[in-house]
């Protein structure tokens, strides 16, 4: 099993603004595409039947995003391809798209009490995730429940972004 799970919001440098802007966004792929993509491609050839792929999206990829969340999009993309690549040969690839999980540093100190509730608030089970949902879900995708799941991008966010 592969889990990519690098990531995370790029700070822009000081600088000219579009300088600035553009190291922001080459940071924002490589730390949430690049990553997944190359580690990928590194392993790839050690991946064998029944083996998963889980990359780590975010919900950031369907709203309110900016470069990270253009990442995030591009992670989904990018994983419909690698699953059509490896499926034929038993080998699952799903993303894992997290909505707001309390009680980690993804906000960097800078989640405001009034934050945090209207994105609880969002969500249908009014609680916001916790650091056990992911793992779970990535544990499940690698199961063998789960073989006929690939190319896939699982929300696990209270039901704060639905798809039909």
């Amino acid at each position: 099993m592969l889990v990519n799970a690098a990531g995370g919001l790029a700070q822009a440098p000081d600088g000219p603004p579009l300088e600035a802007l553009a190291a922001q966004w080459q940071a924002g792929l490589a730390q949430n595409l690049l990553s997944a993509v190359l580690t990928t491609a590194s392993v790839q050839d050690m991946l064998t039947a029944g083996s998963a792929v889980v990359s780590i999206g975010s919900i950031g990829a369907e709203r309110r995003g900016g470069s990270y969340g253009a990442a995030k999009a591009a992670l989904g993309a990018w994983n419909a391809s690698l699953s059509a690549e490896l499926a034929p040969h038993g080998i699952t690839s799903n993303v894992v798209s997290a909505g707001y999980v309390a009680g980690t540093n993804f906000f960097q100190g800078r989640l405001t009490d009034e934050r945090h509730d209207a994105l609880v608030a969002e969500t249908h089970n009014k609680r916001p995730g916790t650091p056990d949902d992911i793992p779970q879900t990535v544990c499940f995708l690698a199961s063998p429940g789960a073989r006929h799941i690939t190319g896939q991008t699982l929300h696990v966010n209270g039901g704060a972004f639905t798809t039909r």
